[in-house]
Protein backbone atom coordinates (compact mmCIF):
# COMPACT_ATOMS: atom_id res chain seq x y z
CA UNK A 1 0.00 0.00 0.00
CA UNK A 2 1.35 3.38 -0.99
CA UNK A 3 2.21 5.88 1.65
CA UNK A 4 1.54 9.67 1.93
CA UNK A 5 3.03 12.22 4.05
CA UNK A 6 4.60 15.64 4.49
CA UNK A 7 8.11 15.52 5.88
CA UNK A 8 8.34 17.12 9.85
CA UNK A 9 9.85 20.51 10.79
CA UNK A 10 12.22 18.22 12.19
CA UNK A 11 13.48 17.38 8.79
CA UNK A 12 13.68 20.40 7.63
CA UNK A 13 15.82 21.67 10.91
CA UNK A 14 18.15 18.89 10.31
CA UNK A 15 18.42 19.61 6.46
CA UNK A 16 18.21 23.46 5.91
CA UNK A 17 17.74 25.31 2.85
CA UNK A 18 21.30 27.05 3.69
CA UNK A 19 22.64 23.92 3.05
CA UNK A 20 21.09 21.14 1.43
CA UNK A 21 19.32 23.78 -1.12
CA UNK A 22 18.19 21.20 -3.77
CA UNK A 23 15.82 19.43 -1.21
CA UNK A 24 12.78 21.26 -2.22
CA UNK A 25 10.92 23.24 0.89
CA UNK A 26 7.91 25.02 1.49
CA UNK A 27 6.95 26.01 4.54
CA UNK A 28 3.28 27.46 3.59
CA UNK A 29 2.33 24.57 1.11
CA UNK A 30 4.63 21.95 1.88
CA UNK A 31 5.14 18.76 -0.64
CA UNK A 32 3.19 15.64 -0.49
CA UNK A 33 5.70 12.82 -0.31
CA UNK A 34 5.54 9.43 -1.51
CA UNK A 35 7.09 6.69 0.74
CA UNK A 36 9.21 4.07 -1.30
CA UNK A 37 11.75 1.29 -0.01
CA UNK A 38 14.72 0.76 -2.15
CA UNK A 39 17.05 -2.50 -0.86
CA UNK A 40 17.41 -1.69 2.96
CA UNK A 41 16.44 2.32 1.96
CA UNK A 42 13.05 4.84 2.38
CA UNK A 43 12.66 7.59 0.38
CA UNK A 44 10.69 9.66 0.70
CA UNK A 45 9.61 11.13 -3.05
CA UNK A 46 7.72 14.84 -3.47
CA UNK A 47 5.04 15.12 -5.97
CA UNK A 48 5.70 18.12 -7.62
CA UNK A 49 3.80 20.11 -10.41
CA UNK A 50 6.07 21.24 -13.79
CA UNK A 51 8.55 18.40 -14.27
CA UNK A 52 10.72 19.40 -17.19
CA UNK A 53 12.89 15.99 -16.55
CA UNK A 54 12.87 12.84 -17.86
CA UNK A 55 13.47 11.58 -14.12
CA UNK A 56 9.73 11.04 -12.77
CA UNK A 57 6.63 9.26 -12.81
CA UNK A 58 4.09 11.71 -14.16
CA UNK A 59 0.45 11.39 -12.60
CA UNK A 60 -0.76 14.27 -15.13
CA UNK A 61 1.11 14.18 -18.57
CA UNK A 62 -0.80 18.01 -19.61
CA UNK A 63 0.54 19.42 -16.27
CA UNK A 64 3.41 17.88 -16.13
CA UNK A 65 2.28 16.75 -12.50
CA UNK A 66 4.28 13.85 -10.65
CA UNK A 67 6.85 11.61 -8.51
CA UNK A 68 9.66 13.37 -9.04
CA UNK A 69 12.59 11.09 -8.55
CA UNK A 70 15.49 13.98 -8.42
CA UNK A 71 14.03 15.32 -5.70
CA UNK A 72 13.86 12.02 -2.98
CA UNK A 73 15.13 11.99 0.32
CA UNK A 74 16.52 9.32 2.23
CA UNK A 75 14.23 8.88 5.68
CA UNK A 76 16.98 8.19 8.30
CA UNK A 77 14.40 8.66 10.84
CA UNK A 78 11.09 8.03 10.31
CA UNK A 79 9.72 8.87 13.78
CA UNK A 80 11.19 12.13 13.78
CA UNK A 81 11.21 13.13 9.91
CA UNK A 82 7.21 12.46 8.84
CA UNK A 83 4.56 14.50 10.24
CA UNK A 84 2.56 12.45 11.96
CA UNK A 85 -0.35 15.09 12.48
CA UNK A 86 -1.04 16.96 9.06
CA UNK A 87 -2.95 14.24 6.26
CA UNK A 88 -2.12 15.18 3.07
CA UNK A 89 -4.78 15.86 0.28
CA UNK A 90 -3.69 14.28 -2.97
CA UNK A 91 -5.89 15.15 -6.36
CA UNK A 92 -8.31 13.03 -7.35
CA UNK A 93 -6.85 12.23 -10.87
CA UNK A 94 -3.18 11.78 -9.36
CA UNK A 95 -4.22 9.20 -6.49
CA UNK A 96 -6.00 7.68 -9.89
CA UNK A 97 -2.59 7.94 -11.23
CA UNK A 98 -0.93 6.17 -8.40
CA UNK A 99 -2.91 3.06 -7.43
CA UNK A 100 -1.50 0.05 -7.59
CA UNK A 101 1.59 1.66 -9.14
CA UNK A 102 4.09 1.35 -5.93
CA UNK A 103 6.52 -1.14 -7.74
CA UNK A 104 6.49 0.72 -10.78
CA UNK A 105 7.51 4.13 -8.65
CA UNK A 106 9.76 1.74 -6.55
CA UNK A 107 11.42 0.58 -9.97
CA UNK A 108 11.92 4.13 -11.05
CA UNK A 109 13.67 4.84 -7.98
CA UNK A 110 15.99 2.02 -8.28
CA UNK A 111 16.47 2.74 -12.10
CA UNK A 112 17.32 6.65 -11.03
CA UNK A 113 19.80 5.62 -8.29
CA UNK A 114 21.87 3.70 -10.65
CA UNK A 115 21.56 6.59 -13.37
CA UNK A 116 23.13 8.87 -10.45
CA UNK A 117 25.83 6.40 -9.38
CA UNK A 118 26.98 6.23 -12.92
CA UNK A 119 26.96 9.58 -13.74
CA UNK A 120 28.62 9.87 -10.71
CA UNK A 121 31.58 8.41 -11.94
CA UNK A 122 31.19 9.96 -16.14
CA UNK A 123 32.76 13.44 -17.42
CA UNK A 124 29.97 14.51 -19.33
CA UNK A 125 28.14 17.49 -19.18
CA UNK A 126 24.49 16.05 -19.25
CA UNK A 127 25.77 13.91 -16.41
CA UNK A 128 26.86 16.27 -14.27
CA UNK A 129 24.17 18.65 -14.39
CA UNK A 130 21.89 15.24 -13.11
CA UNK A 131 24.28 15.09 -10.61
CA UNK A 132 24.06 18.75 -9.71
CA UNK A 133 19.93 18.69 -9.24
CA UNK A 134 19.69 16.15 -7.64
CA UNK A 135 19.16 15.64 -4.09
CA UNK A 136 20.71 11.95 -3.89
CA UNK A 137 24.47 13.98 -3.64
CA UNK A 138 23.64 14.40 0.25
CA UNK A 139 22.79 10.72 0.69
CA UNK A 140 25.68 9.16 -1.13
CA UNK A 141 26.88 7.47 1.78
CA UNK A 142 24.28 5.58 1.77
CA UNK A 143 23.48 4.83 -1.64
Amino acid sequence: MMRFAFLSDCFYEDYPASRYPEIEQKRNRPYVVVFVTVGERTFAIPMRSHIRHPHAFLTDKENRCGVDYTKAVLILDEERYIDQVKQPHIRPNEFDALRGKEYRIQCGMQKYIKKYKKAKSSEKEPDKTLLRCSTLQYFEEYL
